[in-house]
C-alpha cells in the first residue's frame, strides 16, 4: 500500500525548491498473538498479514506445517494465531543456531536460473517502482518458476510472507531457492534453514552473520546476483558447473 505526502524537492544547482506530491510506502506495527499471549511486534506493509504470521512462526521454528495451526484471525493490525501446544523459540545467536539445525539437501541449481528472478524481481514490484521503499522476496524452483513472491517494507517481513504463502501452498522447499532484493543477515539464513531451503540468493550484499550462519548450517549463499554475474560465498557445490572453480 502507498500513501501520498507533500515533499519539498530542493535543487542546489538551480537554486530553487518546489513542493510536490510524492508516494511513500505505508508501514504498520503488527502485533502477533499466539495462543492468547503477545509474542512480538512485526514492522510490515499492511497486507498479507496471515502469511506474515504463519511465515514468521515457521521461520522461527514454532510450527513445522499448517496442520499445527488451529486458526488465524486478522483484526486490523493484530494477528491472533492458535497453535497446538506450547511453542517457544531458542534465544541463540543466529550462527550458533544455524549449526544446530538440520543441514539442507544437496540440491544443485543452474547459475542462469539463479540469476533469472533478478531481472524481474524489482521491476515488477509496483510499490517499489513508485516509492523505492520496499523489499522483495521470492521462492523459486530449480526450473526458474516463481512459487511465491512478496513485497514488504521489512526485508524480514518479505521473507516471512513468502514462507507463509509457500507453506499454505504445500511447497517442497528442498527443491527451491530464496531470492531476495536486500542484504542477507544471519536471521534470514536461519529462516531458510528451518524451512529446508538449500540456497539463498540476493541482488544485494551479504552481512558477515549471514556468511557465518550459512557456513555453519550448510546452506549455499549467493549475493550480488546481477546481470550475468554472481558471488558464491558458501558451499559452491550446489551451483551447477562451479565446484569452486571458474565457469
Amino acid at each position: 500500500m502507498r500513501a501520498r505526502r507533500k515533499v519539498l524537492r530542493l535543487d542546489l544547482e538551480k537554486g530553487k525548491g518546489e513542493w510536490e506530491e510524492d508516494l511513500v510506502a505505508a508501514d504498520r506495527s503488527v502485533l502477533l498473538v499466539v495462543n492468547g499471549s503477545p509474542l512480538t511486534v512485526l514492522p510490515s506493509s499492511p497486507r498479507n498479514l496471515r502469511e506474515l504470521a504463519l511465515g514468521h512462526l515457521f521461520g522461527e521454528g514454532m510450527i513445522s506445517s499448517p496442520e499445527e495451526v488451529e486458526g488465524v484471525r486478522v483484526k486490523g493490525e493484530r494477528v491472533e494465531v492458535r497453535v497446538r501446544g506450547e511453542r517457544r523459540t531458542e534465544a541463540l545467536d543466529p550462527v550458533e543456531l544455524a549449526g544446530r539445525l538440520p543441514r539442507p539437501p544437496p540440491t544443485t541449481f543452474d547459475p542462469s536460473v539463479l540469476l533469472s528472478p533478478f531481472r524481474s524481481l524489482l521491476p515488477r514490484s509496483p510499490i517499489f517502482r513508485s516509492t523505492g521503499g520496499t523489499h522483495v522476496a521470492a521462492l523459486v524452483t530449480r526450473e526458474g518458476e516463481v512459487v511465491a513472491r512478496m513485497e514488504d517494507v521489512s526485508r524480514y517481513g518479505a521473507v516471512d510472507k513468502v514462507l507463509g504463502k509457500a507453506l499454505l501452498l504445500g511447497t517442497d522447499f528442498s527443491s527451491t531457492f530464496l531470492a531476495l532484493s536486500g542484504r542477507v543477515a544471519g536471521e534470514v539464513v536461519v529462516k531458510a534453514l528451518r524451512a529446508g531451503i538449500p540456497l539463498v540468493a540476493s541482488k544485494a550484499a551479504p552481512l558477515l552473520s549471514g556468511i557465518l550462519a550459512a557456513e555453519a548450517g550448510g546452506l549455499t549463499l549467493v549475493c550480488f546476483a546481477r546481470g550475468s554475474r554472481l558471488n558464491v560465498y558458501t558451499h559452491p557445490e550446489r551451483v551447477g558447473g562451479t565446484r569452486g572453480k571458474e565457469l
